[in-house]
């Protein structure tokens, strides 16, 4: 729901989305970020940890309700390729994100900054509970301001018995009786 939620705010607030081009083997194998030259590659032994730790912040474009790690979808297969050969070259986290956002729009990260529209995201459960919070105290101390309502009998201003009252106070008065008697 959240989901749906952050696509639609997502989608009136932002750019208006990219059309997807799927990666061929070529292009993995080309892989490059245009006007960022890469950085010093990681350790051969580090390179798919950290692919697969930055792919999982990015969005699958086709089920958009898994990361690219976790989708078996063919385009998200070949962008976790895709990111691995950029962070084979060298590219950086910051570098790799930067570059998918450019391309598709941020809908495509799964945990935006919190800027600008992506606020809400982030601060308006928190902004909800406490208005919650602050209501439901707030009507708790008005409860117990409020005295309650006492029976026409016992407040004691000796107003009108209600007759149903005058029969029960009279059978008990009769059971008070005849247990003093015994």
């Amino acid at each position: 729901m959240i989901a749906l939620l952050f696509s639609i705010l997502l989608a009136l607030a932002g750019p208006p989305l990219q059309d997807f081009i799927p990666m061929s083997a070529d292009i993995v194998e080309r892989a490059e970020i245009p006007g960022i030259p890469p950085g010093t590659p990681p350790p051969a032994e580090d390179v798919g940890n950290l692919a697969h730790d930055i792919a999982d912040k990015l969005r699958c474009p086709v089920c958009q309700g898994l990361s690219v790690a976790d989708s078996n979808a063919p385009t998200a297969v070949a962008m976790q390729r895709h990111v691995t050969a950029l962070v084979a070259k060298g590219y950086t986290e910051a570098d790799i994100r930067g570059f998918f956002m450019d391309t598709y729009g941020d809908w495509i990260v799964l945990d935006p900054e919190p800027e600008g529209i992506h606020m809400i995201i982030w601060f308006g459960p928190g902004l909800a509970a406490g208005l919650g919070l602050a209501w439901a105290l707030s009507t708790i101390v008005q409860w117990r301001r409020d005295p309650d309502d006492d029976l026409p009998a016992s407040n004691g201003a000796g107003g009108a018995i209600d007759p149903f009252e005058q029969q029960l106070l009279a059978q008990l008065d009769a059971e008070l009786k005849n247990e003093e008697r015994s």
